[in-house]
């Protein structure tokens, strides 16, 4: 029964039930004589269940056409899914990344999947625990500005590990892959910046919901089954944000896609999850965030309507993106800074960032760890400001502590900006002292890569290559390339992981 039949019926009975309950107890007689006017019409003819928000986003992800999603977004989805397989790549061959893979073998052998680069079979679900990983490990990825939420991550290996399993041609996993993108941005969104505030990381909870609507889709999976599926999804879906010198947060969307797989499975043998995961009094948003979001806030609010993914945005720099607009400003007026004349520098930083990315000062401005570097406002400024990039090399191939850049950072200043309208922008401002008594301002209300400023199809690629060739070659770089701006055509997506296979399984 279609949905506008189903809301017929549903008025039509309200009406029913008005007219027996104002029926006189001689009028409410059956055929034989049963007294009927205290009887409830609804326990006769019952009205319909309203949807849940689980079951409204499964029959989205399950029913979602090609021809249903725009064909910007088509693309825009194509330059994302390319941008963190280079990311991925590029991670292969960090030690964080060994370490993944070598513990993805420890847990089984298969032949289901693969891992990026190394090219090792492993069951999809392990596939997906590597190369989700893999995907966040250089904290380049993509995010949901208003969710905060990495999107791509989980979305990416869920489809791209599922995918490879099932040989499922290139448009299939395309389509899982975007459907993937739109749940986890909506369930983030519904709880905008109220995860963070719990110590919760949104792309650890989100993308564990993703992940199994990609899975489930590519398998043909019913909605009962993906439903179920979601409600499991409840109780895996974790992550918290006590980092400190770990690779915790690295893992989470591996950990979310493995998770992601692992729920798909059961539901689809039948093994039952709530249907109420979101909306429960003990479901997912109440737990995680103390409510549950209504009307606007609920992550089924104009579904197929209006579309939250086009709020992704990439990354230009490998590093928090909080950070981003500060690299924007800190770049546009280096051309007139010498880093000798810095007197000092004030940075106007969103009130609730302030312990994530500039406390403690002295961590901040002294990093004893790449991770620490990366989520610092003072170090990305001073790197800037010094070497006039912020990019791979700068974090991973050179030292941290080069006495210029600290020199910089020591000098720089994080204080509440009174303007800014986090989360909708993560915006920041410079003011660079100069010793002359000179002041040098400069404000960015969004970033480099965001929806306002996106990234050209040149810029993607050309991030690509350089991710990419850290680890393979030019040619083949280029051939993956070329196979994701056409993935629609592309008969197996395991041909894609072949691909980006290292030769004889070493680094560049």
């Amino acid at each position: 029964m279609s949905i506008s039949c189903d809301y017929t019926r549903f008025n039509t009975l309200k009406k029913l039930r008005g007219f027996f309950t104002r029926r006189p107890v001689r009028d409410s007689l059956t055929s034989n004589g049963d007294d009927m006017s205290s009887t409830d019409i609804t326990s006769v003819f019952p009205l319909p269940q309203a949807k849940s928000e689980s079951e409204l986003l499964a029959e989205f992800a399950l029913g979602l056409s090609y021809e249903e999603v725009p064909r910007e977004l088509i693309e825009q989805a194509k330059g994302h899914f390319l941008d963190v397989l280079g990311i991925a790549l590029a991670s292969s061959r960090f030690d964080f990344g060994r370490s993944v893979l070598a513990a993805a073998k420890d847990l089984g052998s298969g032949v289901g999947a693969r891992a990026l680069g190394s090219g090792a079979a492993l069951p999809a679900a392990s596939a997906a625990l590597v190369n989700g990983t893999l995907a966040h490990g250089l904290d380049f990825d993509d995010t949901h500005i208003a969710g905060i939420y990495h999107a791509s991550a989980p979305a990416f290996a869920a489809a791209l590990s599922a995918g490879e399993e099932l040989h499922a041609d290139g448009k299939s996993v395309l389509l899982a892959y975007i459907a993937a993108l739109e749940i986890g941005c909506r369930l983030a969104v519904a709880a905008s910046g109220k995860f963070h505030e719990r110590g919760f990381h949104p792309t650890a909870l989100c993308g564990t919901f993703a992940a199994a609507a990609a899975a489930a889709r590519l398998h043909g999976d019913n909605e009962n089954a993906l439903v179920s599926a979601l409600g499991l999804c409840g109780s895996q879906a974790s992550g918290i944000l006590e980092l400190r010198e770990s690779w915790l947060k690295r893992l989470h969307p591996g950990w979310s896609a493995h998770a992601g797989l692992i729920a798909a499975t059961l539901g689809r043998n039948g093994f039952k999850g709530p249907r109420t995961v979101f909306e429960g009094e003990h479901g997912f948003y109440m737990a995680h965030i103390g409510h549950i979001p209504e009307g606007e806030q609920k992550a089924s609010y104009r579904l197929r309507d209006q579309w939250r993914s086009p709020g992704i945005a990439l990354k230009p720099y490998p590093c928090c993106h909080f950070i981003h607009s500060f690299v924007d400003a800190a770049l546009g007026v280096r051309k007139d800074v010498v880093p000798d004349d810095i007197e000092r520098i004030d940075c106007l930083l969103s009130r609730d960032l302030h312990h994530m990315v500039a406390e403690p000062r002295e961590r901040c401005i002294r990093p004893k760890t790449i991770y620490d570097s990366l989520f610092s406002v003072p170090y990305v400024v001073a790197l800037a400001l010094v070497k006039g990039r912020v990019d791979l090399a700068a974090f991973y191939d050179e030292p941290l502590d080069d006495p210029a850049v600290l020199r910089v950072a020591s000098q720089t200043f994080c204080h509440e900006d009174p303007h800014s309208d986090f989360p909708r922008h993560f915006p920041g401002e410079v003011r660079i002292t100069l010793k002359s008594g000179r002041i040098l301002t400069r404000r960015e209300v969004t970033s480099t890569g965001t929806p306002d400023r996106r990234l050209s199809k040149d810029e993607i690629n050309a991030k690509f290559m350089k991710n990419a060739t850290r680890v393979i070659g030019d040619a083949q770089a280029n051939r993956a390339m070329e196979t994701v701006w056409e993935l629609e055509k592309l008969s197996d997506i395991g041909d894609l992981v072949s691909i980006c296979m290292m030769k004889n399984g070493e680094t560049k």
